[in-house]
């Protein structure tokens, strides 16, 4: 729903991982994908923030403010793993729902289709987060930082290999994109 609700404002863009991956392919300016990131960050925050004010004390902090959680039997490898495997799926889907030019106007709805299953695959696992920012706001207002690497390493990693992949393989080139507009 918020990529949608945001759609004409920044594209849909909550997510670090995915903004950066979107100028590595060319279709963000780096200034552009430098306010949105400090933007998601400070909203991450906020959000957190509203969580501690909303909750009970008690189930606010025994919830870490939202903060994800890796799995004791996962290692940190393994952690970073699931976290670019399924944020290369996030990424396909905003790429090929939203992104391309050719793609059926589904944005909103395949993406969180997307993030619904992610959730489901990677919950018992990494928490998971798919989205550094999603990660930060919790850590910031709990002071706890443990996964924070996790959160971002394997997340950037996962979104940049699907926009190279969308960006030289899959997507129409942008000088084929801009004379047919």
């Amino acid at each position: 729903v918020m990529v949608s609700a945001t759609m004409y404002i920044s594209g849909g863009l909550l997510n670090p991982a995915l903004t950066i991956a979107l100028a590595v392919a060319r279709r963000l300016d780096l200034k552009s994908m430098a306010a949105y990131i400090v933007a998601q960050c400070i909203g991450a925050v906020l959000g957190a923030f509203m969580v501690k004010l909303c909750y009970p004390t008690g189930v606010a902090r025994v919830m870490m403010y939202g903060m994800p959680v890796i799995a004791n039997t996962v290692t940190t490898t393994q952690a970073i793993g699931v976290e670019a495997l399924l944020t290369f799926f996030l990424m396909t889907a905003v790429l090929g729902t939203a992104v391309s030019p050719v793609a059926p106007r589904i944005g909103g709805f395949g993406i969180g289709l997307t993030l619904y299953f992610c959730i489901m695959v990677g919950g018992a696992l990494t928490g998971p987060a798919v989205n550094p920012a999603r990660a930060l706001g919790p850590a910031v207002v709990a002071g706890a930082w443990t996964g924070q690497g996790v959160y971002w390493i394997g997340p950037i990693i996962g979104a940049i290999i699907a926009a190279v992949l969308w960006d030289r393989v899959l997507l129409p080139p942008l000088e084929k994109v801009a004379v047919e507009a």
